[in-house]
């Protein structure tokens, strides 16, 4: 796979591969031709997908001729319809696999000799293996160094046991980062009041290994915090709030993994004091939805450059609620939650947008023994 977003792929980056001399390999593959319409053509292109969906992922570049593996010219191919020729393609796997497909991208790249090249970006796949069903085929593929291949049955009932631990697996990265959040091989913890710890990685990730060349400049940074400081660590890049003195803890952190993933943790509730004595123990849902739509979509930016992209894995959770109430508008106070720490979401999302994060926020108020009301905006407070 190319590492830059697809649509930043252009006739100068296609032209380097062949300056270059890059070779084919496990995530990236070309092709001279597009595939045909015969039904051997259209197993092979449909073999060609599920084997990159079946592995890590990868880009099928069709308008490139190979020499050996090794990208030589940059003929292009010819075709009068773009938009059609593509939607054929895309049409062919909705019918020819199954599951089906997610996440699938593809861009056409005009070329100076008045052709183009199609772009095909195919993500490991969450629903893997895939199995090529067209015209009575019953084939699974896999994916290695050297290109496709039939998988056995040993391979098969791994690649089944794989994709039913993802879920596990999601979860284990979004323990560890609660496990920061709390202090655990950190250099602080989070306050010691009402947190939201926010997990947010492409698919992708499960499937294939990557490292990109995270800097502070392009890293994450905490939400609701007037001023930050970094960190470079074995993991990637941590931002964080002032530290305060007294607990040697902070308001809000964001950790980018040079992975390709993010966790965050921020402060959303307290202590406050009432009109008298009491003590008003306090979460103001505003500040975990604002926070949950800045940490979302500031991964989806930041990460955007190194090629980093959707379906996305998101988790959200909250600890340190239980006697907490939340705080609605005019002052009215929800039943206390009792409950300590909750996973509010596991979601595989395809764009990240108020949409898809909405679901985690209507977790949040049924913590509290309230619906959230259908009318009211992501992030508003009324």
């Amino acid at each position: 796979m190319l590492d830059r977003p697809i649509e930043a792929i252009d006739e100068p980056v296609l032209a380097s591969l062949i300056e270059n001399q890059v070779a084919e390999r496990r995530d990236l593959e070309f092709k001279r031709e597009l595939p045909g319409r015969s039904d051997e053509q259209v197993k092979e292109f449909l073999a060609d997908v599920t084997s990159l969906a079946n592995a890590q992922g990868g880009d099928l570049i069709y308008g490139i001729e190979e020499d050996n593996g090794v990208a030589a010219t940059l003929p292009g191919v010819e075709v009068v319809d773009p938009d059609a020729e593509i939607l054929r393609l895309e049409g062919s796997l909705q019918t020819g696999v199954a599951p089906r497909v997610v996440g699938l991208r593809t861009h056409w790249v005009p070329l100076a000799n008045g052709r183009g090249a199609i772009v095909m970006r195919v993500r490991g796949s969450l629903s893997a293996p895939h199995q090529v069903i067209y015209r009575n085929s019953r084939r699974f593929w896999g994916r290695n160094s050297r290109g496709k291949y039939e998988m056995d049955v040993h391979e098969l009932r791994h690649a089944f046991t794989q994709s039913e631990q993802l879920p596990q697996r999601f979860r284990q990265i979004h323990a560890e980062a609660i496990e920061m959040a709390r202090g655990v091989d950190m250099p602080f913890g989070i306050n010691a009041e009402p947190t939201a710890v926010l997990s947010v990685a492409p698919l992708g990730l499960f499937r294939e290994e990557r490292s990109i060349p995270i800097t502070r400049d392009h890293a994450v940074v905490p939400v609701q915090v007037g001023g930050y400081s970094g960190i470079d660590m074995i993991e990637g890049v941590l931002m964080h709030s002032p530290v305060e003195a007294e607990t040697g803890t902070v308001g809000a952190f964001a950790l980018t993994h040079r992975t390709g993933r993010t966790d965050s943790a921020w402060v959303i509730g307290g202590v406050r004091r009432g009109n008298g004595p009491q003590e008003l123990r306090l979460v103001w849902p505003v500040i975990f939805e604002r926070g949950l739509q800045a940490m979302a979509n500031a991964t989806r930016t930041r990460l955007h450059p190194f090629g980093v992209e959707g379906p996305w894995v998101v988790l959200a959770s909250v600890f340190g609620v239980k006697g907490f109430r939340m705080m609605l508008g005019d002052g009215y106070q929800t039943n206390a939650a009792f409950r300590d720490q909750v996973l509010l979401g596991q979601h595989v999302i395809e764009h990240i947008d108020d949409a898809a994060l909405l679901p985690i926020a209507e977790a949040l108020w049924l913590l509290f023994g309230v619906h959230r009301p259908a009318s009211r905006g992501l992030g508003q407070e009324r």
